[in-house]
């Protein structure tokens, strides 16, 4: 087994200001291809803490990864530690050099001294070509491993790596057997409850499964060999026991939205008094949805309602008044709860919810818009528009 590890650099990375999200992009990008990271570090733009990271990531991997650190100023020490880790001095790359420069004539902007820095790499390094951008990567060969700097840039970033370093990586260790991946988005069942309804699963050689539960969903995993004959029966398997908590395969909530709305051909609106335009911003991003999404209401001061015949009274006025096939609608009722209501002209489903416990107002905001998302989801494929989310409580319920 090749063994791979990443190293990020940067303060803005080590103590939050950033997401990394070029390691979680890698860790995707590289268990397709074969070359599954089995360790992963932070450092911060300190010299001597970097150049002993690089020394000892190389002691235990063959591949290192080693992302940012490559720009113009005092605190990019990638190429300095690199150097230092194989003990030889940096030296100017001409042929970076001229590169840059023609970039900067071509865009009509002269080159700052401090550029150069950019083209300082260590002694013997292959120089890795940034389409993109002005910092190039390079490769150093240490301890037996192959250590590849690139930039912090996040397209800069995954550009090198599909273009440069992964037809590097698969000439050096050209065997690696090709994995696949395949995700099964679940909601409304907790995690050690997911893991007890598959805990039976008999999974073929070489599967296995694993679970990233992020607010409010939970992904099931199927890890495998790339195009493995038993994929389909084990993907199958696993949705029929959490049938009433799967909302897709391979596609998310918003991605199965938007495709049952193109199908149905139906125009959406929504009303908004308590998701603060949370279904708003998942219909207006996914594209497949857009066309679709006529308009959305948001509405934080209206009175609370008592009835859920006014939340389908105040719908369907709605739905009128708009010119839409279909209502999504959120109104605040007496007691802190909620009513949730869908509806057509010939069909409709509403229900008074309450939550289980405290959520604070973002969370609140993302549970209620997903579980209308999945009333959608339901009512599109006249599906049980009763099954329980274990978040919420149901106090009444109308339909017809």
């Amino acid at each position: 087994m090749v063994k791979v590890s990443m190293l990020s650099t940067g303060e803005e990375v080590l103590h939050g200001d950033i997401v990394d999200t070029n390691a979680s992009w890698l860790s995707e990008r590289f268990f397709e291809q074969g070359f599954a990271l089995h360790y992963r570090s932070t450092v911060g733009d300190q010299l001597e803490e970097l150049k002993q990271e690089i020394v000892a990531l190389s002691l235990k991997s063959d591949i290192v990864i080693v992302n940012g650190g490559l720009g113009p100023t005092s605190d990019d020490l990638s190429a300095l530690a690199a150097a230092q880790a194989q003990g030889v001095e940096l030296e100017l790359n001409q042929s970076w050099l001229e590169i840059m420069t023609q970039y900067f004539t071509r865009v009509g902007r002269p080159m700052a001294a401090s550029n150069e820095k950019q083209a300082m790499l260590p002694q013997g390094a292959e120089m890795i070509n940034n389409s993109v951008g002005t910092a190039c990567g390079f490769s150093i060969e240490l301890n037996d491993a192959v250590v590849f700097f690139t930039p912090g840039v996040p397209f800069e970033f995954k550009r090198m790596i599909n273009d440069e370093i992964l037809p590097r990586m698969k000439q050096r260790f050209p065997h690696v057997e090709r994995l696949e991946c395949n995700k099964i988005y679940t909601f409304g069942l907790g995690e050690s409850g997911i893991a007890d309804l598959l805990k039976t699963v008999d999974l073929p050689d070489g599967f296995s499964l694993g679970y990233r539960s992020y607010m409010p969903f939970i992904e099931v995993k199927v890890f495998s060999r790339y195009q493995d004959a038993h994929i389909a029966a084990v993907i199958t398997e696993i949705c029929e026991r959490l049938k009433d908590f799967t909302l897709g395969v391979n596609k998310t909530l918003n991605q199965v939205i938007g495709e049952l709305l193109q199908q149905q051909q139906w125009q959406l609106s929504v009303v908004e008094q308590v998701t603060g335009g949370e279904l708003a911003r998942s219909l207006s991003l996914e594209p497949t949805a857009q066309s679709q999404f006529v308009q959305s209401l948001v509405d934080n001061q209206a009175p609370e309602i008592s009835e859920l015949s006014d939340a389908l009274l105040l719908g369907e006025e709605y739905r009128q008044d708009t010119g839409s096939d279909i209502i999504l609608a959120n109104y605040k009722m007496e007691g802190s709860s909620f009513a949730l209501v869908i509806l057509t002209g010939e069909r409709y489903f509403a229900q008074q919810v309450n939550f289980k416990r405290d959520y604070q107002l973002k969370a609140q905001q993302t549970l209620l818009a997903t579980v209308m998302l999945d009333m959608l989801r339901r009512f599109a494929n006249t599906g049980d528009m009763l099954s329980q989310v274990g978040h919420f409580e149901r106090l009444a319920y109308s339909q017809g």
